[in-house]
């Protein structure tokens, strides 16, 4: 990320940036970029964003309610014009130097078109095939074709 870039119009983004991880920390990072004129690509590896605290109920030392923290963040982040989410991906590739580099993620297959997918969850009732809830550390089952949490974003299934 180089410190020079000067926006061209107002209301334009004024460069691009890449933020690895759509965690709490990932989001808060593509939302201040975002607010400085950015364009944030949000990468994130799961089939939604909000990292661990999506699956915690409270934060150490503190005690605060994880959700109460994070719902914010699902709320801000999706209209921003200026971010741009990218879900079930990871980093194959780095070329160039900071500030004037190329990265090439690679984008695992979703199998539902997120276009397409309403949230609505009428495939989750069809669904024959139960695996372990990786969301729940394996802990229960769930359908083959899944979201994470109702408040996922995005709200398409995989």
């Amino acid at each position: 990320m180089s410190a020079n870039i000067i926006p061209l119009k107002k209301g334009q983004p004024s460069g691009a940036v890449m933020v690895a991880g759509a965690g709490i920390a990932g989001m808060q990072s593509a939302l201040d970029l975002a607010n400085a004129g950015y364009l944030v690509y949000l990468v994130e590896k799961n089939i939604s964003i909000g990292g661990i605290m999506a699956q915690l109920d409270k934060t150490f030392p503190t005690n605060d309610c994880s959700t109460c923290m994070i719902s914010p963040k699902l709320i801000e982040v999706p209209p921003n014009p200026n971010i741009k989410i990218t879900s079930r991906a990871t980093i194959d590739k780095v070329d160039g130097e900071p500030g004037d580099s190329t990265v090439k993620i690679k984008k695992q297959a979703r199998f539902i078109d997120e276009d397409a997918c309403t949230g609505c969850g009428e495939c989750i009732k069809v669904c024959p095939v139960e695996e372990p809830a990786d969301f729940n550390l394996g802990l229960n089952q769930r359908k083959a074709i899944y979201r994470h949490f109702p408040q996922a974003i995005p709200s398409a299934f995989a």
